[in-house]
């Protein structure tokens, strides 16, 4: 055993491809401090039958990094119940619920305490028992110590009103690119775009998607100086169905800004991918020096919507409309006309 873990520390240490979950670095080394307590090789134990079967069904995995996960995860198991002095293989769902809870004190993460029972798992499969994580005690033992574990959910930055303020006030600065930095042109150029985005996502609170997919024909420039975006509403029980949503006087504005003289109503609009929209979103909320800047994405925009008409005390069915947003039974209420679309306007 102490030749494997020195292995794996080995490996993980090379350019190999070999990753080791941060948790377990710790216990692998204390494996090798406690090494005077392990049998030496002529004291082991001839392998038994069933743990023939779990090295072999070790070696048969595809994946590298699985097989260092499961293998590093049913040694450490092993370990404990040997001593505790307890049967690991095959194990008593008792043990199984002892040792996970062991595990989650000491501070492993979820995705970690996953990972053990899956090796557990596999390794009775493997030697042909019943796996003891089917047990019921185990399940609870497992939905409890997931609650227990579980992170809040970060909030998602928003693209308000202060938000997109700075960012305007940054927009121009010369950023890297490639292993230099933008010319001062191409600051200025790609600002625009990046000024139109945040103000024309936040505006109609776009999904990423449906800022990739936009194009100029589905923008219209309405009589008082504001816009009109035709988007497909995406979580529609009719899929044709589209919404009209209503952008400000000064997002048109931006949008007009980066309107090619002559372009095809086709065109996309920001010519990004949805990808490319969350990384810029979330440079600009670097550059504008914002103090949540990592949790901007390509949702920020439809979150700024929601809290910038939140904010202004707008009904709760315009949010719903403007926002496409499902009512009951997965029906999707949005604006349908160009009038109508208008009515969230005062409240952006």
């Amino acid at each position: 055993m102490l030749n494997a873990v020195k292995k794996i520390l080995r490996m993980s240490s090379k350019r190999s491809g070999v990753t080791i979950a941060p948790d377990l670095q710790p216990e692998l080394e204390g494996m090798l401090d406690r090494q005077g307590d392990l049998r030496q090789p002529s004291e082991m134990p001839v392998m038994s039958v069933a743990d023939k079967a779990v090295a072999a069904g070790l070696e048969s995995l595809d994946s590298v990094n699985t097989r260092i996960a499961y293998e590093t995860q049913w040694r450490l198991f092993t370990l404990r119940c040997d001593e505790l002095g307890l049967t690991p293989l095959p194990a008593d769902p008792a043990t199984v619920v002892d040792y996970l809870v062991y595990r989650g004190v000491a501070g492993v993460s979820s995705a970690t305490l996953r990972q053990v029972a899956s090796a557990i798992t596999n390794a009775h499969g493997w030697a042909g028992y019943e796996s003891p994580c089917g047990d019921r005690r185990v399940r609870e033992c497992r939905k409890g110590l997931a609650r227990r574990l579980a992170k809040p959910p970060r909030e998602g930055g928003a693209l308000t009103d202060d938000a997109i303020r700075d960012m305007e006030k940054h927009a121009g600065h010369r950023r890297a690119r490639g292993r230099g930095s933008e010319t001062k042109e191409e600051a200025a150029e790609r600002a625009k775009v990046d000024v139109a985005l945040v103000n024309v996502m936040s505006d109609a609170g776009l999904r990423r998607s449906e800022g990739e997919a936009l194009t100029w024909g589905n923008v219209q420039h309405w009589k008082d100086g504001s816009g009109r975006i035709t988007v497909p509403c995406s979580q529609a029980a009719v899929e044709s169905q589209a919404a009209v949503v209503a952008i400000t006087v000064a997002a048109m504005r931006k949008l007009d800004a980066i309107r090619p003289p002559a372009v095809a109503s086709d065109e996309k609009v920001f010519g990004l991918s949805g990808l490319e929209i969350a990384r810029r979103v979330k440079a600009s909320a670097k550059a504008a020096k914002l103090s949540n800047w990592e949790s901007f994405n390509g949702s920020s925009g439809r979150v700024g919507m929601a809290q910038r008409m939140v904010a202004k005390k707008a009904p709760s069915h315009v949010i719903e409309r403007h926002g496409r947003r499902s009512k009951g039974a997965g029906n999707v209420v949005c604006y349908t006309d160009g009038e109508s679309a208008g009515e969230a306007l005062q409240y952006l």
